[in-house]
């Protein structure tokens, strides 16, 4: 009984606290909005809620900060499921953001979907509860334990914490676009902005203030892209969403986007290949695995997996929802006009390059009548569809604007996007430090070693990383999308061969490295094979090459060449069949 009353007490004040959060950010957006209502300038009310919205992230992970192993590594293990599962779904919509905003080039943004929601199933229904069963703090903390010759062990650990890496820089430069795009900021301030926050973040708390802060992400994100769907439907839009919203105003979005060569349809192998790469990455990868270690036992990471489901799909079709109503708004507005009467928000989206009237940026009516007229538009003809080019990100972003539903909405979508790419880079970059802190100090060297110095180490390997992000972010030289196609499929190619190895009895340290070595190559010789520069597709295909060639090397090895030892089969029999005590207790935990 004293236990239970214990429990209800813990849960009671952690409800009482996040019902604090969410009080305080919603009385600062409405505020905001009240700004925008009495007049306050656009730009003002426009920039109030990004910035916010960062400091209050950073305040927020800066305020749970500990020096307890299990609160730094595993947020103490008793996080709910509910807001796990929340937490999560801030991370893989962090993931989306760089294709979301540029809808995968050339190719369809379905397998990107399918890829990343099959990913959160996987994670949910397999790598998440088997992660919590057995106490590791990461994927490669308990493969590890499994394979425990250096050789083996280190590799998983440098691609953990690479993959790690290489996602955290992903994040970064969604974050500093976004504040740039919607705020004007400069480039270098928006890095080193973002960059401290991310610090304050991770860094106090580790996990603790990672899940927190990406709790808090999601509920801005729901709200930023919420608000101007609810907004226009009381205005009488339709929601052009497939299977739940307007069968026609869908259809209509869907031909405008084409018309646009913004996305058009993949073969149907192509989609499959992709969603399967991606999924399988998604589900191996560290940052995405770390909501789940957070939670109470195995069944709450089953539970946390279903939530993160339903709000990563609920992400989804909000984030589609406001694509196709951004191209019906510029279709309505922009097709049948002539290009000097067209709405100051057109001209102002042209000026800064998100949108092209007849081949060209303009910033005013003078400006796009000559642009017709070199294109030889005759005088007072109105404009076609052909004559009209959009960029993704003004779909996304540019909503409130189109629609005339004020400043307020504006900045707190644009809060969403930060928030999304803030608690992503935060958590990757916490997960590649911890690679380094934890799986290779502690685990790999010295199992002896003080708390107070895996902590330091972690923590100085969090400003190491950033700094990275700083200069990378600040000089513009990364693309986000290929950085985490990349991660995805490196991780895709080394993880998922290693926890299939790891579930066969027979399976030993050589051919755990047979396998890595295997899909490292394969994923290798697929991409040096296809000399087009590599898009998401060719990434997602690489890594599922490199996932299948690494299974089947390292699975014929250890069939030919090894036997099953008493410590392989209490390993296998604990994950199918026992309690999970695969690893022993950390200290501090």
């Amino acid at each position: 009984m004293r236990d239970v009353a214990e429990t209800f007490e813990d849960r009671a004040r952690l409800d009482g606290r996040i019902a604090l959060a969410i009080v305080t950010f919603a009385t600062a957006y409405g505020l905001i909005a009240l700004l925008d209502r009495v007049g306050a300038p656009e730009r003002l009310v426009a920039l109030v809620s990004p910035y916010f919205t960062v400091v209050a992230l950073a305040a927020l992970g800066f305020l749970l900060h500990s020096m307890r192993v299990s609160f730094y590594y595993a947020a103490g293990r008793a996080a709910p499921a509910a807001y796990a599962g929340f937490a999560q779904a801030a991370l893989v919509t962090g993931l989306a953001a760089p294709f979301a905003a540029r809808l995968t080039g050339a190719g369809s943004p379905l397998g990107v979907t399918l890829g990343l929601l099959l990913g959160v199933a996987l994670i949910g229904a397999a790598t998440g509860p088997m992660l919590r069963k057995t106490g590791a703090f990461s994927l490669s903390d308990l493969l590890a334990a499994r394979f425990s010759r250096m050789e083996p062990r280190l590799g998983m650990i440098v691609v953990a914490a690479l993959t790690s890496g290489i996602v955290a820089l992903a994040g970064y430069q969604t974050a500093v676009d976004a504040l740039v795009g919607f705020t004007g900021a400069g480039r270098p301030f928006a890095a080193f902005f973002i960059g401290a926050a991310i610090l304050l973040i991770a860094g106090p708390g580790g996990v603790g203030g990672v899940l927190w802060s990406a709790c808090a992400a999601a509920g801005v994100l729901i709200a930023g892209f919420a608000l101007p769907q609810i907004a226009l439907s009381l205005q009488g839009y339709p929601t052009p969403l497939p299977l739940i919203g307007d069968q026609t105003a869908w259809s209509d979005a869907v031909r405008v986007i084409e018309n646009w060569r913004l996305a058009r349809p993949a073969p149907a192998a192509l989609e499959i290949t992709t969603m399967l790469g991606l999924a399988l990455g998604l589900a191996t990868l560290a940052p995405a695995l770390e909501p789940a270690v957070t939670t109470k036992d195995a069944a709450a990471a089953r539970r946390a997996g279903v939530a993160a489901l339903f709000w990563t799909l609920a992400a989804a079709a909000l984030i589609t929802a406001t694509v196709a109503s951004s191209a019906l708004i510029v279709s309505n507005v922009a097709v049948g006009q002539t290009p000097e009467r067209l709405p100051e928000s057109i001209y102002s989206a042209s000026a800064r390059g998100l949108v092209q009237i007849c081949g060209a940026r303009v910033d005013g009516p003078a400006q796009a009548r000559a642009a017709c007229l070199a294109r030889k538009l005759p005088p007072a003809a109105p404009l076609r569809p052909e004559d009209i080019s959009v960029r993704a990100e003004y779909l996304i972003g540019g909503l409130p604007q189109l629609a005339k539903l004020g400043a307020a909405l504006t900045g707190l979508l644009a809060s969403g996007i930060i928030a999304a790419g803030l608690a992503l880079a935060a958590a990757s970059l916490h997960a590649c430090a911890a690679a380094v802190g934890h799986d290779a100090l502690y685990r790999l060297r010295a199992e002896s070693a003080l708390t107070s110095r895996r902590l330091a180490i972690t923590r100085l390997a969090l400003v190491g990383v950033t700094a990275l992000g700083s200069a990378t972010s600040a000089a513009n030289a990364i693309d986000a999308r290929t950085l985490v196609g990349m991660a995805l499929a490196l991780s895709a190619a080394v993880f998922v061969p290693l926890v299939g190895l790891a579930l066969f009895a027979r399976a030993q340290d050589r051919d755990a490295m047979i396998g890595q070595i295997a899909g490292l190559a394969t994923m290798a010789a697929t991409l040096v094979l296809d000399s087009a520069p590599p898009d998401i597709e060719q990434l997602a295909w690489a890594g599922l090459c490199g996932a299948v060639a690494g299974l089947l090397a390292g699975g014929f090895s250890a069939q030919a060449f090894s036997q099953a030892t008493p410590e392989s089969r209490g390993f296998v029999e604990e994950i199918w069949r026992g309690d999970g005590n695969a690893l022993r207790e950390d200290k501090g935990v």
